[in-house]
C-alpha cells in the first residue's frame, strides 16, 4: 500500500536521477563539478517543473475549452518553459562558475530541446487526471460520454459533455495491480494533498482525485461531506456528540471526525434528524 510520502520520496528521487543523467550527458564536455552542480540545480527545477505542471495542466486548461484555446495556450507554456528551464539553470551556472560559462553557452540548444520534451511528457502525464476525460471514463467503464437526457449542443471544436452517473465502486491502482474497493466498505474519504485516502475496515488507499470529484459521483443518501476534508459513509456514524461549539462524529471504529459548522444541517437532513 502506497503513501503519500512514498510518492512524494519516490518523485524526488526520479527527478534527481534524471537531473544527473542529464547533466552529465549534455555536458559530456563540461568540467566534473560543474556537471555535478547542474545536476543538483536541474533537480530542483524538475521538482518544482512537476508541481507547476500538475496544477495547470489539472486546472488551468479545463476540457471546456475550445481547441483552438488550447493549442495556442499550450504552445505558450511550452515555449515559456523552455525559456525558463534553460534561463534558471543558465543563470545558476553563471553565478556558480563565471569563468567556465563560455563552455557552457554551446550546450544551450539541446537545453532548449531538452526542456520541451520534458514539457510534453509532462502535458502527456499531468493531462491524464481524474478531471480529464479519460480518467473519467477509466473510472466509469461502459459509460459513454453523452448522456441523452443531460446533454446540450455543443461547437464543433468543444469536446462532447461527459456526465458520469453515481458510481459503486472506486478504483485504484496499487503498483501494476488496480483494486476494486466497493462503496459500502467505505468508512470515510479524507483529503490528502493532491489525494484522496479511502479508509476502509481492510485498510486505506490513495487515489489521485479530487474531493469535488467524488463527492458529486457518490450516492447522495448514503455519504455526506462532514467537512472539507472529510466524506463519511453515514451507515458507519454511531453517534454524534456536542463539545460546547464544537461536534463530532464518533464512527463504529470509535474514530472521531469534526462536524464544521457550516455541513452540520446538510449531515442532519441526510440522517433525518
Amino acid at each position: 500500500m502506497y503513501t503519500i510520502n512514498d510518492y512524494r520520496k519516490s518523485y524526488i528521487t526520479v527527478c534527481f536521477i534524471t537531473a544527473v543523467i542529464y547533466a552529465f550527458v549534455v555536458g559530456i564536455h563540461l568540467p566534473l563539478l560543474m556537471c555535478m552542480t547542474d545536476g543538483v540545480i536541474y533537480g530542483c527545477i524538475l521538482f518544482a517543473a512537476g508541481w507547476l505542471f500538475q496544477i495547470i495542466f489539472r486546472f488551468a486548461i479545463p476540457v471546456s475549452y475550445t481547441r483552438k484555446y488550447r493549442i495556442a495556450f499550450i504552445a505558450v507554456l511550452a515555449i515559456l518553459t523552455g525559456l525558463l528551464f534553460t534561463g534558471i539553470e543558465s543563470f545558476a551556472i553563471f553565478l556558480f562558475f563565471p569563468s567556465s560559462f563560455d563552455a557552457f553557452v554551446p550546450t544551450l540548444p539541446i537545453r532548449v530541446f531538452i526542456a520541451l520534451l520534458i514539457f510534453v511528457i509532462g502535458y502527456l502525464f499531468f493531462s491524464k487526471n481524474s478531471e480529464g476525460v479519460k480518467e473519467r471514463l477509466a473510472d466509469f467503464p461502459g459509460k459513454t460520454p453523452m448522456d441523452s437526457s443531460n446533454t446540450s449542443m455543443l461547437s464543433a471544436d468543444e469536446p462532447s459533455a461527459f456526465i458520469p452517473p453515481m458510481i459503486d465502486r472506486i478504483t485504484v491502482r496499487i503498483g501494476q495491480k488496480i483494486k476494486i474497493i466497493p462503496i459500502e466498505s467505505i468508512i470515510y474519504i479524507k483529503a490528502d494533498g493532491d489525494y484522496i485516502s479511502i479508509h476502509t475496515a481492510e485498510g486505506k488507499w490513495l487515489k489521485e482525485q479530487t474531493m469535488n470529484f467524488t463527492e458529486d459521483r457518490l450516492p447522495a443518501h448514503r455519504f455526506v461531506r462532514i467537512h472539507r476534508s472529510y466524506i463519511v459513509n453515514v451507515h458507519q456514524i454511531s453517534r454524534i456528540e456536542r463539545y460546547g461549539e464544537k461536534q463530532l462524529i464518533v464512527l463504529h471504529n470509535n474514530e472521531k471526525i469534526k462536524i464544521s459548522p457550516a455541513r452540520y444541517q446538510l449531515l442532519r437532513q441526510t440522517l433525518g434528524i
